[in-house]
């Protein structure tokens, strides 16, 4: 009987000095996971603000204040943590005066990235009947506002 107990405490003893060594020692995974979450939303956020920081000085030394005297133009911009990428997509609307000396508007929009000094697409819309001149997204051209919105779309979310 005393043999039996003396190996069955030894068995105890190996297993738990076992278990310690490999690392059975009651860590709750969810910390560490949320340690990694908040260094990947610490980095995230980061590259959001530089890629934000780099559109407003491009803005503000293409386009001023992004009004003058034949339009208005504002930005908009996104860290594309997916794609690695930093994009800007501007939004023009210049007025022209036209042969019957009345004022129209072109709407010019332009993606652009940054990393690698590159156009994404343009969109050109003339007048009130919004007719599509120019709208390409890479190698996709569309015929609508709306096709250039959904082509968009996947560089200005995620």
């Amino acid at each position: 009987m005393k043999r039996t107990l003396a190996l069955s405490i030894l068995i105890v003893f190996f297993t738990i000095s076992f278990m310690s060594l490999v690392g059975f020692n009651n860590q709750d995974p969810t910390k560490e996971q949320s340690s990694v979450s908040k260094i990947t939303l610490k980095d995230n956020y980061e590259l959001q603000e530089k890629c934000g920081k780099r559109c407003e000085e491009y803005f503000k030394k293409d386009y001023g204040n992004g009004f003058d005297e034949d339009g208005i133009s504002n930005y908009t911009y996104h860290y594309n943590k997916k794609l690695n990428k930093c994009f800007i997509l501007i939004n023009s609307i210049e007025f022209i005066r036209n042969i019957e000396d009345k004022y129209e508007n072109i709407t010019m929009k332009t993606l652009f990235e940054f990393n690698e000094n590159k156009e994404y697409g343009s969109l050109v819309l003339f007048g009130k009947n919004i007719k599509t001149d120019n709208c390409v997204v890479l190698d996709k051209s569309c015929k609508s506002l709306q096709e250039w919105d959904l082509l968009v779309a996947p560089y200005m979310e995620e």
